[in-house]
């Protein structure tokens, strides 16, 4: 009797020890990601509302157990038709997670505006920073998106529209 619990018992060992990498892979495998995207469009701050460049912060953030597992921050900056005609310049900055726990994500995204007369050595005026925040923490009850700021409207106003 005592030869069959051990064969019995190094059978069970063996099943665990075969379906230990199946449960971690199963495990990875249960992790999905999503991107999150805001465009802002950025005017000079003068009395003239013209949008003369974008920002797209984009915050991808993948979810496991027990939460939020990684998250990264990026953007795309461009200047609008209007923007690029009248020597408009967007820079962009860092885009950085600034915070990150399994139930919130916080980034932020930065750079600078600027406008130049291009000739052979370009006059540029001084750069107008900018600030655009994303955070995600999601409600009790509701769509689990992040929510987006800026910084205040000062030399570069925001717009979420064109």
């Amino acid at each position: 009797m005592k030869i069959h619990q051990a064969i019995l018992l190094t059978a069970v060992a063996a099943m665990t020890a075969a379906l230990a990498p199946s449960v971690a892979q199963a495990g990875e495998a249960a992790e999905t990601c999503q991107t999150y995207t805001k465009r802002y469009f950025l005017g000079s701050g003068s009395a003239i509302t013209l949008r003369v460049a974008y920002v797209d912060a984009a915050l991808k953030i993948c979810f496991g157990d027990p939460g939020v597992t990684s998250s990264v921050a990026t953007q795309t900056v461009g200047t609008t038709g209007p923007g690029a005609a009248t020597g408009w310049e967007i820079t962009g900055g860092q885009a950085v997670v600034q915070d990150q726990r399994p139930r919130h994500v916080k980034a932020k995204f930065s750079g600078s505006l600027r406008t130049c007369v291009v000739k052979i050595n370009p006059i540029c005026s001084p750069a107008s920073p900018y600030e655009i925040f994303g955070e995600y923490a999601p409600p009790a009850v509701g769509p689990a998106v992040p929510g987006w700021s800026h910084g205040p409207n000062g030399d570069v106003h925001y717009y979420d529209n064109a």
